[in-house]
């Protein structure tokens, strides 16, 4: 094993979705990494939500974690604003506990693709604001559909990911990390 990773998920349900921090997880060890992951996730919520819960600072505070991934609600997205207070007192949380922010960019509804370039704009606004991370799996969602007709990433309520768009995520979850510990190679 070449270290081990400790991530926390904070989000809602477009992360605990299909277990995806799990999903993570399994790529993290394929590359040989020994890796534990911890979700806080609650549907429908916001990041500033999670921000008034006395456990979320606890957990980012006293876990231990290499990174913690912050998933802000996805449908409706916004205000923008929202995202952006929440962040930075999460990240300054993060930064204070001596972990990475990564900021994991979701995607717009299915029937409104439209809505991506607000969301994408937001979360590259957040990370570049914070020094954070950013895991751009909206930003590349349209492409990969197209790309790959055959496979389904949204589950049939058009919104949630379907299992294969739940390890498209996790996928660049991943990736994000691992660049970053390779020094951003």
């Amino acid at each position: 094993m070449k270290q081990n990773l400790r991530i926390l998920f904070i989000g809602n349900s477009h992360t605990y979705y299909n277990d995806m921090p799990s999903m993570v997880k399994g790529l993290a060890e394929e590359a040989g990494f020994s890796c534990e992951v911890v979700m806080i996730a609650h549907g429908g919520w916001f990041l500033k939500q999670h921000v008034k819960e006395p456990d979320v600072r606890f957990n980012i505070r006293f876990g231990n974690y290499d990174y913690v991934v912050l998933q802000e609600h996805a449908h409706p997205f916004g205000p923008a604003e929202d995202l952006y207070e929440a962040a930075k007192t999460l990240t300054e949380w993060i930064r204070e506990a001596g972990s990475k922010a990564v900021i994991y960019e979701t995607w717009a509804p299915k029937d409104d693709p439209g809505m991506q370039k607000i969301m994408t704009e937001a979360h590259h606004k957040t990370a570049e604001d914070n020094g954070a991370l950013l895991a751009p799996v909206g930003e590349n969602w349209e492409a990969e559909r197209a790309a790959h007709p055959e496979t389904e990433l949204f589950f049939t309520d058009g919104r949630h990911a379907s299992p294969a768009g739940s390890m498209f995520a996790a996928g660049h979850i991943f990736r994000t990390i691992l660049k970053d510990l390779n020094g951003g190679e």
